[in-house]
């Protein structure tokens, strides 16, 4: 009579699916935390654009740069170094002179982050970019040049005192 010795096979069988258990629960929490990653700086990117659209200076010439200053203040402190771990993130502006679209007037930001845990996906850093173009309202200094643009229409020149009528058509 043959016996047959499996005293080794639940051994066997646990540590299989213990790997593949473990691997599998270090893929979630790897992704998860570059999905936790991506939202906060996307997170950044839209207050640092609301920050670029809202700045109105008319006391200033370059309205946009000193608009971009506040835009990396507040992407900075939205993203703290230690919060995200190798961040090589970099704010960038659509400037809104050398567009033909005015739509994708805003700020956008790069970065690379790598996906993988080593074994599984590569080694190679992932591109992405987050980009936040939001409705920009004229600023004050534009909204008067519009109107002493169509003042001049009407009346010859800007320095005429008109009274203009808004009926909310």
């Amino acid at each position: 009579m043959e016996s047959n010795n499996q005293k080794g096979q639940s051994v066997i069988e646990f540590l299989l699916t213990f790997t593949v258990i473990t691997g599998m629960l270090f893929f979630f929490v790897k992704m998860s935390i570059g999905f936790t990653n991506g939202y906060m700086v996307h997170y950044a990117t839209y207050m640092a654009s609301r920050a670029f659209l809202s700045n109105d200076n008319p006391r200033t010439t370059d309205r946009d740069g000193a608009a971009f200053t506040q835009a990396k203040a507040v992407y900075k402190r939205l993203l703290p170094d230690g919060l995200i771990t190798g961040f090589n993130g970099e704010l960038k502006i659509n400037d809104p002179e050398s567009l033909n679209f005015k739509v994708f007037t805003g700020v956008f930001s790069e970065f690379t982050q790598i996906m993988s845990v080593g074994l599984v996906g590569g080694s190679e850093p992932v591109y992405h970019r987050s980009e936040s173009f939001l409705g920009r309202e004229p600023t004050r200094i534009e909204a008067i040049e519009q109107t002493c643009r169509a003042i001049s229409i009407l009346a010859g020149d800007c320095e005429t005192l008109a009274t203009l009528d808004d009926n909310g058509f």
